[in-house]
């Protein structure tokens, strides 16, 4: 699977905002592609930090970015999962 452009992530990011706002997200596929986009802005900072920290030999200041950015991701999953959670139409 090729990788959306960001033009195409944008138009659906803008079209699941949409489906949320007018409640027609009966089947939680807007809800879903938001958190996930969402999520995925979150990994993606620890991938980049993994990523100054293996290619600067290890240094003290990126692995102090590194473990920041772990904690950060850590945090947010952490406060995801106390939301009051709703049926996804998933199951």
């Amino acid at each position: 699977m090729s990788r959306p452009t960001e033009t195409e992530i944008a138009a659906a990011m803008t079209e699941a905002q949409r489906l949320r706002a007018a409640g027609e997200d009966s089947r939680g596929l807007a809800r879903t592609l938001m958190y996930l986009h969402h999520r995925n802005a979150y990994l993606a900072a620890v991938r980049d930090a993994v990523e100054h920290y293996l290619h600067s030999g290890l240094a003290e200041h990126e692995h102090a970015l590194l473990v920041k950015a772990l904690d950060q991701a850590a945090a947010q999953e952490a406060r995801e999962g106390d939301d009051e959670r709703e049926d996804l139409g998933l199951g």
